[in-house]
């Protein structure tokens, strides 16, 4: 008497997977350990906290020590004239209205208002090392018409914090 055998119908697609799957983990130990960014390689921006820009750092650096208008014998030269600095330019608006660290007022901060570009033109001269910001570097006298306040300016400590958050 002959035994007879059953054997259950296996798919064509089930029995390509251990297959596949030993292929995938074989090309995964002959894959490269770094990335060519490429020529447009770009740094993300950091994103430095923007309630403590609105509420310390415009009204008490960019306001106080007038980085927009500049002074009397400046001849409109500092950061609200664009076409006269290099970086950084700033558009004048009312004051933000802050309680508690934060402004009360989302409007007044929202996408494409003068206070959201003076955010994002402080940003892009800000660095985690404040020491080595061109905020921080500029008004302090290095590579600056004049300078706007000494290192040791209470406003610095400012900078310092803004650089943290």
């Amino acid at each position: 008497m002959t035994a007879t055998v059953y054997r259950r119908r296996v798919q064509f697609a089930a029995r390509l997977v251990a297959p596949v799957f030993a292929i995938a983990a074989a090309s995964a130990s002959w894959s490269c350990t770094t990335v060519d960014p490429g020529p447009n390689f770009v740094v993300p921006d950091e994103q430095f906290d923007a309630d403590f820009f609105f509420c310390r750092v415009e009204p008490e650096l960019l306001v106080a020590k007038k980085c927009g208008p500049g002074e009397p014998g400046d001849n409109n030269n500092c950061h609200f004239n664009s076409s006269a600095v290099s970086g950084m330019a700033l558009a004048p608006h009312p004051a933000i209205d802050c309680a508690d660290g934060h402004p009360t007022n989302r409007a007044q901060i929202g996408a494409g208002s003068a206070a959201q570009g003076n955010l994002q033109a402080a940003s892009l001269v800000m660095s985690r090392d404040y020491t080595t910001a061109p905020i921080y570097l500029r008004p302090t006298g290095q590579n600056h018409p004049r300078a706007i306040f000494p290192k040791d300016d209470p406003v610095v400590d400012v900078i310092r914090q803004w650089a943290q958050k």
